[in-house]
């Protein structure tokens, strides 16, 4: 089994080769991530429990068709998760640093006409998640431990590898769950913001029953045992999976 310093490795050897094809023609470039935002956005709020299909989310998303016994909150969760990528992708674009006027944003824009009310702001009360033994933290402390996350970003980002950068940012945003909901979509998004802001690809957890257990399971060992490297592994792994998808993509359209 390789290691977590050997997959790194193999992905800046990959992102280097992407790199040499870079930059894209518009209409190449738009191709590729229309069809990965899709894929995205699908996988992404199939974790949360989101029932379309990846053919009915394309739908959504690029045709406005509205499909026939799905609840509107499911079209909503599409056509925001959506938007929200290319608002991360803009934020990227610009290399701005992760602010908590971005983090509030990107978390609007999820529960947009969801739960206007929620939108964008802190939780007020306590929870507890579903099959979890990890206990979010209290909601008195959420804005002290959100300006420890965000010391925590300006400390370690020219120092830390990106792609262990942005699982960090991840797993340290689930465990202090400073919002109602929309946590984990937000969580996923600051990850592939990162990644993007350094020229890497956005990484993709697909939804199915034994990735999104692997998924579960690695971030709840994080949370409760403070062991992570199984959570880096799996967000290297995907990276790795994710760049040289894009690689084959490129050279396959060429």
């Amino acid at each position: 089994m390789k290691t977590l310093s050997e997959i790194l490795i193999e992905i800046d050897s990959a992102k280097t080769e992407l790199d040499k094809h870079r930059p894209l023609s518009p209409f190449q470039l738009k191709n590729i991530e229309d069809a990965l935002f899709v894929e995205y956005t699908y996988e992404s709020n199939r974790i949360e429990g989101n029932t379309f299909t990846l053919q009915e989310t394309a739908l959504v998303i690029q045709k406005g068709i509205t499909i026939a016994g799905k609840a509107m909150r499911e079209h909503l969760e599409a056509i925001n998760h959506f938007e929200a990528i290319g608002f991360i992708k803009m934020i990227a674009e610009k290399k701005e640093a992760l602010r908590e006027r971005t983090l509030k944003d990107i978390h609007s824009i999820i529960l947009r006409s969801i739960d206007s009310e929620n939108a964008g702001r802190y939780r007020t009360v306590n929870v507890k998640i579903a099959g979890s033994t990890h206990i979010p933290v209290d909601a008195l402390k959420i804005q002290e431990k959100m300006d420890e996350y965000f010391r925590f970003y300006i400390e370690q980002k020219d120092l830390l590898h990106p792609v262990l950068l942005s699982a960090n940012l991840h797993e340290k945003f689930v465990t202090i769950h400073p919002f109602i909901d929309g946590n984990g979509r937000t969580a996923r998004l600051i990850m592939n913001l990162i990644l993007m802001s350094h020229g890497y690809c956005i990484v993709n957890i697909t939804g199915s029953n034994e990735s999104r257990l692997s998924y579960y399971n690695t971030l709840e060992k994080c949370q409760t045992e403070n062991s992570c490297d199984d959570f880096h592994m799996l967000v290297a792994n995907a990276e790795l999976h994710s760049i040289n998808q894009y690689l084959n993509l490129i050279k396959s359209a060429n």
